[in-house]
């Protein structure tokens, strides 16, 4: 197949949640088909990244996007009901240039990555063969929902609602594209009820498992991690409520106990945190062997939708996970089951505890699930399964 990726970030390097996902896919399409991405960037230096995603075979289209017309493009959503993370990825320039591309392209397969990138879709059928499909990940408004319901701040839930509502009405455009891909069942599940009518596919989140993969080793039995890109705001949010209100009752049982904040660019409320038990690292380049280091995973999410990365790449190093029910939301029963979940301070302390002071969780019970996530998670077999029913919708829109 000819295929068009309309990305709103360069994904490289693959370390946010929404750039390894398309990293990937990528990654593997270009192995059996002809693979143009498009995408943005804000200034030159973004184009240290570039050669990496040439290197695998892509060809990439670019158009740049200034933080000025970004913000202009604020202002004017703000008198509108588009959403305001819609409006910062828009471009009169790009949506001319994707135009010239889905005319002249030739393209049996036209991929929008998030909901950002749905504005692009031309309201003429510029090739009525070409099949256009959107992969959301996840529900955004799901994500606002519980984001509103969660935060304190009376501005800042002024600005969610407004968001929120936005997202809403805007997800009704996926009505408009030949296919709709999501990451969960949950996610799906939430966008039905609200009254979109069209057929919803899911399409995981993934692991490279030549990457995550790993025997059991030595580790730390102290020591408890988190992961995720830090500026995301579900993430901090973790991270605070974790120190504030779990790690206490932690270290009045274990008071060797060391909580590790590994992700980039952490803001500086999350570095304020650090002290002798909790320890900041910012941007780590190997995030398997600071899991493999550690007893137990944490994740105490009180908001978010979709799958969550750092619980899959736990689950395939065999790195025992404890996580709110929002967390695990988004994965597969068969996954499900090997999570320890908790949904108050004290029981999550407890079962933190309990996973520090027994080994042997991590040697059966996880040995266990990384045989599961193989057979789940892998991409090539993610992809494998996409290619196939893009395929078949594409011979059905072939012969209509």
């Amino acid at each position: 197949m000819k295929i068009l990726i309309i990305t709103p970030r360069i994904p490289y390097p693959p370390y946010r949640g929404d750039k390894l996902k398309i990293y990937n896919i990528s990654k593997v399409l270009v192995k059996n088909n002809d693979v143009h991405l498009f995408t943005f960037y804000r200034n030159q230096n973004d184009f240290k990244d570039i050669d990496a995603l040439k290197k695998l075979g892509l060809k990439l289209i670019t158009v740049k996007l200034s933080i000025i017309d970004s913000i202009i493009n604020l202002f004017r959503a703000f008198f509108k009901k588009i959403p305001f993370q819609v409006a910062w990825y828009y471009s009169r320039k790009a949506e001319q240039k994707i135009n010239a591309l889905l005319k002249d392209g030739n393209y049996d397969l036209v991929y929008y990555h998030l909901i950002r990138t749905a504005q692009y879709l031309p309201n003429y059928k510029a090739n009525t063969k070409q099949l256009n499909v959107i992969d959301l990940t996840d529900a955004v408004s799901l994500y606002l929902s519980r984001m509103f319901e969660k935060e304190k701040n009376f501005i800042k839930k002024i600005f969610i609602k407004s968001e929120l509502n936005r997202v809403t009405e805007y997800e009704k455009i996926i009505e408009n594209f030949d296919m709709i891909f999501i990451c969960s069942e949950k996610d799906k599940k939430f966008l039905l009820e609200k009254n979109i009518t069209k057929e919803i596919n899911i399409l995981p989140n993934g692991l490279d498992l030549s990457y995550f993969s790993s025997e059991c080793g030595e580790f730390d039995s102290n020591r408890i991690i988190f992961t995720g890109n830090m500026p995301y705001y579900a993430n901090s949010d973790a991270v605070i409520y974790f120190i504030k209100e779990i790690f206490p009752f932690i270290l009045k049982k274990n008071s060797l106990a060391k909580f590790y904040i590994v992700g980039q660019k952490p803001p500086l409320k999350i570095k304020k945190l650090a002290s002798e038990n909790v320890i900041v690292t910012g941007f780590v380049e190997d995030i398997k062997s600071e899991y493999l280091k550690s007893a137990v995973n944490v994740a105490p999410m009180r908001f978010g939708a979709g799958t969550l990365n750092k619980i899959i790449e736990s689950l395939a190093l065999g790195v025992p996970i404890v996580a709110s029910s929002i967390a695990v939301g988004g994965l597969p029963k068969e996954l499900s089951k090997y999570i320890l979940v908790a949904d108050n301070p004290a029981e999550f302390a407890e079962k933190v505890l309990y996973v520090l002071d027994n080994k042997e969780v991590r040697e059966t019970v996880m040995n266990e699930a990384k045989n599961v996530v193989r057979n789940f998670l892998s991409w090539e077999v993610i992809v494998g399964n996409f290619e196939k029913t893009v395929k078949n919708k594409l011979a059905e829109k072939i012969n209509e």
